[in-house]
């Protein structure tokens, strides 16, 4: 559903399947009888970009996905699109807030329960008031009740805890790789990978130790401290070529990426298509209405493809 609002909203040349189209208009129309069915492209486009941007606001893995998907087919300003509101801002801050959010340490007093949830004073009382079955079954329920609110609440601060230590392994696991400056997919020390290729090849790496959707927001941070330049441009078509062609084909396995939300995906696509060289930038050019030209900064680049890593692996 993401990618359907996404091309709705961008207005990509790979338009959402006639189906999809109508099962979104089918919901705008069950929420309000005058939306037309069609004719009305303008109108459904803004409603895609606002579902979106309200999507966006929630703490939820979906809104962490399609804030991922927002940024990644923005593609650091390479797309835009005529919407009254910046998705690309909002994406940019949804990532930020929720990863944030992520790695506060839970307060689990919180899910305590407290005297009045566990009141079983209360039925022995009822007990003696009615003496008989019925009475005797009230009571059983109210035990179930009690007992079942207080095993929730013991449920749902296991469950804020194990999101808590899952995160911590998370970074721990990127620190020891950061620590190590040694590559696992290359098996080589970090400055033995092609300059133009570790964006992608750091970028793998990084979104494989990723546990909780978006990931941490010291990503870029990793980035640089592993010897990824921010002012030096890496052509996306340079980046591609100079990576290893086993390891391209591994990482993008029997997949289809989509043109739209994974365009560094799709370019490895068409380049594993038609070999090495620059003949498949213009077919890649074409699909993703993108400059062959275009080139973005390495912590950039290495960004943007930890998130279409994301996309892929959480999806």
């Amino acid at each position: 559903m993401v990618e359907v609002l996404i091309r709705l909203a961008f207005k990509s040349r790979q338009m959402a399947s006639e189906s999809a189209v109508k099962k979104i208009r089918g919901i705008l129309k069950e929420a309000d009888e005058t939306f037309e069915m069609q004719g009305n492209d303008r109108e459904l486009q803004i409603l895609a970009g606002a579902s979106l941007a309200v999507l966006m606001e929630s703490e939820s893995e979906s809104a962490a996905y399609a804030a991922l998907a927002v940024s990644t087919t923005v593609l650091a300003g390479a797309r835009k699109t005529d919407l009254p509101m910046d998705l690309s801002g909002l994406a940019e801050e949804a990532l930020l807030r929720i990863a944030a959010t992520n790695r506060e340490r839970p307060d689990l007093s919180s899910h305590l329960p407290n005297d009045d949830d566990l009141d079983f004073d209360a039925i022995p009382e009822l007990v003696r008031q009615t003496q008989s079955f019925a009475g005797v079954i009230s009571a059983l329920e109210m035990v179930s009740k009690t007992v079942g609110e207080a095993a929730e609440r013991q449920s749902e601060a296991l469950q804020a805890m194990d999101t808590f230590i899952r995160i911590q392994d998370e970074e721990l696991q990127m620190l020891w790789w950061l620590t190590g400056q040694r590559s696992k997919d290359y098996n080589c020390a970090f400055s033995d990978v092609p300059a133009e290729a570790q964006p992608l090849v750091f970028g793998a790496e990084l979104a494989s130790a990723t546990q909780i959707l978006p990931g941490p927001p010291s990503v870029p941070a990793m980035f640089s401290r592993a010897g990824v330049k921010d002012k030096k441009k890496i052509a996306v078509s340079a980046a591609i070529n100079a990576a290893d062609q086993t390891w391209l084909r591994r990482i993008l396995g029997d997949r289809s990426p989509s043109p739209v939300t994974m365009p560094l995906h799709f370019a490895i696509s068409r380049q594993l298509e038609t070999g090495p060289g620059d003949t498949w930038v213009a077919g890649w050019v074409s699909a993703t209405s993108v400059s062959d030209s275009l080139d973005l900064p390495g912590l950039t680049l290495g960004t943007l493809f930890y998130r279409e890593r994301l996309l892929i692996l959480f999806g």
